[in-house]
């Protein structure tokens, strides 16, 4: 790895720290998916362990494709790791707030790196993931109930660490959003944002696959779509894809 990309890496984890550290008084430690564990995570698709995981480590996630999956890690990290830019072999990894989450098998890289907070990557498959944590899935079985209200979104929206949108100022409905995983971009945009009409969700902006029944999904740009009630009317579905599109195109 070059010292350029060293060094943009490690200053987009800083804004990428900063912007955690900013929602609603949770941490990363708070909010997110978490592993199915004990798991092996691997160097690639069905290749060498690189380390393992303990039950419910907390993690970042792209989407799954072909029952694997690509996941992210927050560890802290020794000096001489600083230095190394790499974990070696059997040595034991720990959270940001020092508490073990599991070990390495063969020696890691470390992606990127802040202060004394190190980031890593690798591969595992989706049975080690605990889809209890999956704010697709749990998004799914809520609005499948048929209630729509605020009020019973709430606590959805706690336990995944949505917080008020700001950035977007153009519509005309309440926006409460989670970022997307820094596995998939390392300067994320939004994963799921919220569309409140008073206390009523209408439909909601999202990059992974969301179906439910009562809603239509329109794809936008950079891999953006929006789903919204079938009842919306088809003026207030083009302002506000004319609107986000507009507002992602504007995004770097």
């Amino acid at each position: 790895m070059s010292e350029s990309n060293v060094l943009l890496k490690c200053l987009t984890f800083f804004i990428f720290i900063i912007i955690y550290k900013d929602l609603s008084g949770q941490s990363r430690l708070d909010v997110g998916e978490r592993i199915n564990g004990p798991a092996n995570i691997r160097d690639t698709i069905n290749g060498n362990i690189l380390f393992s995981l303990d039950d419910g480590v907390l993690i970042e996630t792209s989407p799954i494709v072909n029952k694997w999956v690509k996941i992210g890690v927050y560890i802290k990290l020794a000096p001489e790791q600083i230095q190394a830019f790499k974990l070696e072999k059997n040595v034991s990894l720990f959270n940001e707030y020092g508490k073990s989450i599991g070990k390495t098998i063969n020696p890691v890289e470390i992606t990127m790196i802040e202060e004394e907070v190190g980031y890593i990557e690798a591969y595992t498959h989706q049975d080690n993931l605990n889809m209890a944590y999956n704010p697709e899935l749990a998004l799914m079985k809520l609005l499948n109930s048929g209630n729509y209200q605020k009020k019973v979104m709430e606590p959805y929206m706690k336990k995944f660490g949505f917080t008020a949108y700001k950035e977007d100022n153009t519509l005309k409905y309440k926006q409460y959003f989670i970022y997307e995983s820094t596995v998939v971009d390392f300067s994320p945009m939004d994963r799921i944002t919220l569309l409140f009409n008073q206390q009523q969700l209408i439909g909601f902006f999202h990059t992974r696959s969301i179906f439910v029944k009562g809603f239509k999904t329109h794809a936008l740009v950079r891999g953006h779509k929006l789903s919204v009630l079938e009842t919306i009317s088809n003026q207030d579905v083009k302002s506000l894809k004319q609107k986000r599109n507009a507002y992602y195109n504007s995004v770097d």
